[in-house]
């Protein structure tokens, strides 16, 4: 499965950027399935940092996921490989930058696993509303004027 999306956020490169870098940092939606994330490697950002994220998948059930930085080109590009909760898959941000601030571009692709392969057309419905909901949330948070640390 595949998405593309794309948004402009009226804020330079260098902030978007190092807030999606620095995931763990950013607060949650208050209806957010992530539980927990936190950085597992020590010392800064890059290639090979690992995360791990506790999810909220049903109602009683929450899965792990870990995932690790396989591309990082600083204002550029920011990518990651993910594994677990019966899928893996692969995240890749680009910012590209424009007078009135970034466009940010996220191509994910998600393999699903047993028999959650039989839900992808349901699970494609609802998660596509999410990653945009998502991208839009961080658009508002980054436009409100939230602060990042370099």
């Amino acid at each position: 499965m595949y998405f593309e999306l794309t948004i402009t956020i009226q804020r330079p490169p260098t902030v978007v950027f190092v807030f999606l870098r620095d995931k763990e940092k950013y607060p949650q939606e208050a209806n957010s399935p992530v539980l927990i994330l936190e950085k597992t490697t020590p010392g800064a950002p890059g290639v090979g940092t690992c995360y791990r994220e506790v999810v909220q998948m049903l109602p009683f059930y929450q899965g792990e996921i870990i995932s690790v930085i396989t591309g990082f080109e600083p204002y550029k590009l920011l990518e990651e490989d993910f594994r677990g909760a019966g899928m893996h898959g692969h995240l890749a941000y680009l910012f590209i930058e424009e007078p009135e601030g970034t466009i940010l571009i996220q191509r994910e692709t998600l393999h699903y696993q047993g028999l959650l392969k039989l839900l992808e057309p349901i699970i494609r419905v609802f998660l596509y509303p999410r990653l945009r909901e998502r991208l839009v949330n961080i658009k508002s948070i980054l436009e409100d004027g939230y602060d990042v640390a370099e």
